[in-house]
């Protein structure tokens, strides 16, 4: 005896399965539109249909942008992975829907129930290495963070990046955004962009909204702005640009720290209207006491927040300058090292910016071009009796690269800086005094 269900050749009488754990774990946390996205695309890939970008995001009601961002959205979140695929340069995607069991379980593939995704292994490890490669987005990083750091990006910086979005699957815009924030604060150094996205990701942010978000909430500048609104006038407000500026002015030009910005701020309890003009002359007052007074020879030196980030910068712009200097010396003794590094960098930018324009075989054989030469130049350092990052710059903190600020705060180096930046000072005033 035969059994057979009612078949039905309507395309939306169908029915659409969802893993229970998209529901209960996935649903509550993700931006609605995007919920409306992954349903929609789980619809059309269990009845093999295609669908542009474009017809998507007019049936559903939103632009195409938040559409590609949807998914890049749900590949974060390991519920999807996009598979780029032409050989004519061109970016585009298909969509592999994950099984989420497997992600939180480890639980096997079944080749009969993955009909959704495409064979494991191989191919797999393939489409998350065109994520980076051939990626239009990730050829515009390359070049916006060269243009951060002020240099040709080096093979760290290539294999960082290729690591970040193919194992860490961060966000392409996200890194881009971590570039322009550690730009911001100073520190266009490869090295802190890769511990800023890291650190992001351990704490689960997955998009540059995101990143954006807990930057406003976190960012130490942010937290001053809200101690000093909050003592100024009771409650806390944003700052108007007015005010962002005469804060910054207090902070970084005249050296004030938060402390005695609020001291300052309860002189005007005596006032009607509490303001920022009325704290700025209480400040001014206070400083031009202090000019008046005679400085003992003696007198031990006030490490301002400005002084100590000019020490910082000394001190940073002085270990870059050794790395400078082993490299050309290193370059210099051993031509085969350099014309290795070189050959390194080239193969990398080669293989990102040209991306999937060469075809399968010329991908195969920029990846086994660029193993070589890897290979190639530890073989020669080990030779040479040098570590592998020989010609990184030698910061006196591993953990800060001498900026005294990790994302979790400050560093706990920053005193023994301090105390550094005073003697620094003292040789400074010294030469001075000698001249």
């Amino acid at each position: 005896m035969k059994y057979v269900i009612e078949s039905t050749n309507d395309f939306f009488l169908k029915d659409t399965a969802i893993e229970n754990l998209f529901i209960s774990e996935y649903i509550v946390s993700a931006p609605s539109d995007y919920v409306k996205v992954y349903l929609f695309g789980a619809m059309c890939s269990q009845n093999n249909m295609t669908l542009e970008t474009k017809v998507m995001a007019s049936t559903l009601g939103i632009t195409e942008d938040k559409v590609l961002k949807a998914w890049e959205y749900w590949e974060t979140m390991g519920a999807i992975k996009r598979l780029y695929i032409g050989d004519d340069g061109e970016l585009d995607f298909s969509v592999q829907f994950l099984k989420l069991k497997n992600r939180f379980y480890s639980i096997g593939l079944d080749s009969d129930d993955d009909s959704a995704g495409i064979s494991q292994g191989e191919d797999n490890k393939k489409a998350e290495t065109e994520n980076v490669f051939g990626n239009e987005e990730v050829k515009a990083l390359i070049k916006n963070i060269e243009k951060i750091i002020g240099t040709n990006m080096t093979t760290y910086g290539f294999e960082s990046i290729i690591r970040l979005i193919n194992e860490k699957h961060a966000a392409v815009d996200m890194i881009d955004y971590a570039a322009q924030y550690s730009n911001s604060r100073k520190k266009g150094d490869m090295r802190y962009i890769v511990r800023v996205v890291e650190n992001w990701l351990e704490k689960g942010i997955r998009d540059k909204e995101s990143a954006v978000n807990f930057v406003r909430e976190h960012d130490e500048r942010y937290f001053v702005y809200s101690v000093i609104m909050k003592n100024l006038f009771g409650y806390d407000r944003p700052p108007n640009q007015g005010e962002k500026e005469m804060m910054n002015r207090w902070i970084d030009d005249e050296g004030y720290s938060l402390e005695r910005i609020l001291s300052a701020c309860k002189k005007t309890t005596g006032i009607r209207e509490p303001n920022f003009n009325y704290v700025n002359k209480v400040l001014e007052g206070w400083r031009n006491e202090q000019n008046q007074k005679e400085e003992k020879a003696n007198q031990d030196i006030e490490i301002t927040p400005s002084i100590l980030e000019q020490y910082l910068r000394f001190i940073r712009g002085e270990a870059q300058e050794q790395a400078k200097n082993r490299s050309i010396r290193l370059f210099r003794d051993y031509p085969e090292i350099k014309d290795t590094e070189r050959k390194l960098q080239e193969a990398y930018r080669e293989r990102i910016i040209k991306g999937s324009r060469g075809g399968a075989a010329t991908r195969a054989e920029y990846d086994r071009l660029i193993e070589e030469l890897k290979t190639k130049k530890q073989k020669l350092l080990d030779e040479a009796g040098l570590e592998s990052d020989y010609l990184e710059p030698e910061y006196k903190c591993n953990i800060c690269s001498d900026t005294c600020v990790t994302e979790e705060g400050v560093c706990s180096c920053r005193q023994l800086r301090i105390a550094e930046a005073k003697e620094w000072m003292k040789e400074k005033q010294k030469q001075t005094q000698d001249l």
